[in-house]
């Protein structure tokens, strides 16, 4: 279910602007191509005289690199190329393009392929490339690797321990009281806040303070990374990759090489599921060096267990807030401590950790402390708003507590305090407009809040809890280009790569800007040399960015389109008008030209409609927020969490197609009941994992998932043309948060550690009943 404070045909926002053909669900325009197998995703592209590569990977957490013999597999029949560390440039600098979470461009080569150590279980430490898979794999296995095994650290607590295992000897902790003298996995340390927190703590009435603990967890797309890569003769690398950004891995490369941007191609291919994880090249530089020595095209599909062990998932952290208000409900004091574990190299999402964890409230006095710490475990990527599901659940878990002990009503304790447009955030940033106040009200209101808990069919305890959670969503340089066909059909051509509904969504934005029908409209995704630069699809920003671009384009479009009329209809330019998809001269409106007739006209005069824009990359940000309701039932006898009911809230700004957004709510809604219920890594004292399969790995299946109510709510945001905010990253922040204040209100147990699986929510009953 949908719900929209607008069913009206045509959509106004606050600044008057009206909107025809927003609001409506489109279906997706790639969708039939997708449901019938016709889409060309990594593993299905295969050039003539392509090569199978195999990685090598290390079976150690923690080893020095003694030696490398690579001679037995490069004489096996049909391997053509083998690569080492040793075939990579050393010297290598620049920036680096990630999307969401940062990596240094040393540390990136790095952990392309291991050089002196391997830091994590599957670290890259050769990689070799033959006539068939059959024939690499084989290959795989005669690479002679001898390790030196040193001792592991996982946990990011136990690595900030002075005696802890080091795993950088160069790695020094960096923060604004200045940098270490002694090298440390603390990668760094930020500080934010304002105030007096120790005053504000003083003239509190309670103050709760608790500790978090949660497990690195994986996106779990459905499609491993696959990509091909041609190192032709000529010195020009072609690159067909399932990546977020071509023109990062483009970048990227080019750093990791040293190889001229202009001699690097990418060509963006399907992409079966990201979500944060696709904009970190850990393929593609292997494949390159391969067909490099080669001189043939390189394919390299992972397989799961590789995906799991070896690729970025989301960071573990241990969190501690502590949080003081008075009798009457005021937050006089907040305090956080977030260790974010970054994995094998500094980069853990501990910034926006840092801005999101009291983003929707202003405490009178703040403090905030944020750790990136390195650890033996594979080097993380960003998830869906990374940083923030896990402040989320700390923080609104703690608001809960505050709450109940004040007597206060959950959301009106949250109202009391909550974060209005024109307030500040921790770090310092103003709210532009945003709508946290009339969505917690709007909760407030709904049946999903107000109505009882449905009994439990087993007779089991039930329970409610809310939970919210803020975005900043990202803002970047986005292109498109639009042409005019003489048939009136509007080819637009763009640089960012289509994740969930970028052809849809965009085919409606320039539907709505040149007043056409969205079905008029065709959507390419262009290749690094067919567009200027894009930004990843990454950041929950490419409809808001790509707005921009595409309105740009679109106005660029109609001005030419009036230039040329203008003769036709035998005036000067300035007064030939348009609306509602009709070109007219001022003073006769009788006189009207549909778009399509304005299209042949023009074009049978030889003259161009085409235009390219880029978005403002200074666009201020358009937070994104959204809110859960969550009603369990819990198995006293197992600590098993049923999911009774759950509702989704989320201010979408303005929303273009709703069935869209909902799918964007309910993926992340999704995602992170899976984060909160089942899904985690399991190391033995080794640093091995325990669980590197689906099997093991376990994420939520239908079965799991309750249905889902979706309420879209629209704060237009400010700048761009049409208000939009980011859909795909807010929806997986609360749904720990709301389910864990659900098994407290159902079991009077705190959980404090996810996930929140039947072992511990049975023991934390049990040591509830024994007064623990």
């Amino acid at each position: 279910m949908v719900t929209t404070p607008s069913q009206s045909p045509r959509r106004t926002n606050s600044d008057g602007l009206t909107f025809k053909g927003f609001g409506k669900s489109h279906e997706k325009v790639d969708g039939a191509e997708k449901v019938t197998g016709r889409t060309q995703f990594g593993a299905d592209l295969t050039l003539p005289g392509s090569l199978h590569g195999v990685i090598v990977r290390s079976p150690h957490a923690h080893a020095r690199i003694v030696s490398i013999d690579t001679s037995d597999a490069e004489q096996l029949p049909g391997v053509l190329a083998v690569c080492t560390a040793a075939d990579f440039p050393s010297d290598v600098s620049g920036d680096v393009d990630t999307g969401e979470v940062d990596i240094g461009i040393q540390f990136l080569a790095n952990l392309m392929m291991a050089r002196r150590k391997v830091l994590f279980e599957g670290h890259p430490v050769a990689a070799v490339a033959a006539t068939d898979a059959h024939v690499a794999t084989e290959a795989a296995r005669l690479v002679k690797v001898e390790y030196e095994v040193l001792e592991p650290v996982t946990d990011p607590i136990e690595a900030m321990a002075s005696d802890a295992p080091v795993l950088h000897e160069g790695l020094v902790a960096r923060s604004l009281s200045g940098t270490g003298d002694q090298p440390s996995n603390i990668s760094a340390h930020m500080e934010a806040g304002r105030g007096d927190v120790e005053k504000g703590f003083a003239e509190s009435d309670v103050i709760v303070e608790r500790t978090f603990k949660t497990s690195i967890v994986h996106q779990g797309y459905l499609e491993p990374e696959a990509e091909t890569v041609f190192w032709q003769e000529n010195g020009h690398i072609d690159v067909w990759a399932n990546t977020q950004g071509s023109f990062a891995v483009r970048g990227n490369l080019a750093n990791l090489l040293k190889v001229d941007l202009s001699n690097i191609t990418v060509t963006p291919l399907e992409v079966g599921g990201a979500f944060g994880a696709k904009t970190i090249p850990r393929v593609t530089p292997i494949a390159a060096i391969l067909s490099k020595k080669s001189g043939k095209p390189v394919k390299i599909v992972l397989n799961r267990e590789e995906v799991l062990k070896a690729t970025g998932p989301g960071a573990a952290a241990v969190v501690t807030i502590k949080m003081g208000a008075t009798k009457d409900g005021k937050l006089k004091a907040a305090q956080s401590r977030l260790v974010y574990g970054a994995g094998a190299f500094p980069g853990a999402p501990i910034m926006r950790g840092v801005q999101s964890v009291f983003a929707c409230y202003q405490p009178e006095n703040s403090r905030v402390d944020g750790y990136d710490v390195v650890t033996n475990t594979p080097r993380v990527a960003a998830y869906r708003a990374p940083g923030a599901t896990v402040s989320s659940f700390c923080t609104e878990q703690v608001m809960d507590e505050l709450a109940r002990t004040l007597g206060i009503e959950a959301i009106d304790f949250r109202l009391m305090n909550v974060s209005k447009t024109g307030d500040y955030t921790v770090d310092d940033n103003q709210y532009t407009r945003i709508g946290i106040e009339e969505m917690l009200e709007a909760v407030k209101a709904h049946a999903s809040y107000t109505r009882p808990i449905k009994e439990s069919k087993n007779g089991w305890p039930t329970g409610r809890g809310v939970g919210i959670g803020w975005w900043p969503c990202g803002v970047d340089q986005a292109s498109s280009r639009m042409l005019v066909q003489p048939d009136g059909h509007v080819l637009l051509t763009t640089g960012s790569v289509d994740l969930a509904g970028v052809r849809t969504g965009l085919a409606q934005l320039a539907a709505e800007t040149v007043g056409i029908d969205p079905d008029d409209v065709s959507v390419r995704i262009a290749n690094t040399d067919d567009i200027p630069f894009t930004g990843s699809s990454a950041g929950s920003k490419v409809t808001r960015t790509q707005s921009d671009a595409v309105y740009k384009a679109g106005m660029s479009v109609l001005d030419i389109m009036r230039n040329s009329l203008a003769s036709h209809f035998s005036v000067d330019p300035e007064f030939v008008e348009f609306d509602d998809g009709n070109f007219f001269p001022r003073d006769n409106q009788d006189r009207r030209v549909s778009f399509k007739e304005a299209a042949k006209i023009i074009n049978a005069r030889a003259v161009p409609i085409e235009a390219t824009a880029s978005s403002n990359p200074n666009m201020r940000p358009a937070n994104g927020y959204s809110m859960n309701v969550a009603d369990v039932e819990i198995d006293p006898d197992t600590g098993k969490v049923n999911i009774l009911d759950f509702t989704i809230f989320q201010d979408v700004g303005r929303v273009v197609n709703p069935m869209q957004v909902e799918g964007q709510m309910h993926g992340g809604a999704a995602q992170g009941i899976g984060w909160a219920l089942n899904e985690e890594y399991v190391y033995d004292d080794r640093g091995l994992m325990r669980n590197s399969s689906l099997l093991d790995y376990r994420m939520p299946t239908a079965l799991d998932l309750p249905m889902m109510e979706c309420v879209i709510l629209e704060t237009p945001a400010d700048d761009g043309p049409f208000g939009l905010r980011g859909v795909g990253e807010p929806p997986i922040i609360p749904p720990a948060a709301a389910l864990s204040n659900a098994v407290f209100d159902a079991t009077g147990a705190r959980i404090t550690e996810l996930p929140m699986s039947p072992e511990r929510v049975f023991w934390a009953m049990r040591n509830r009943d024994n007064g623990g």
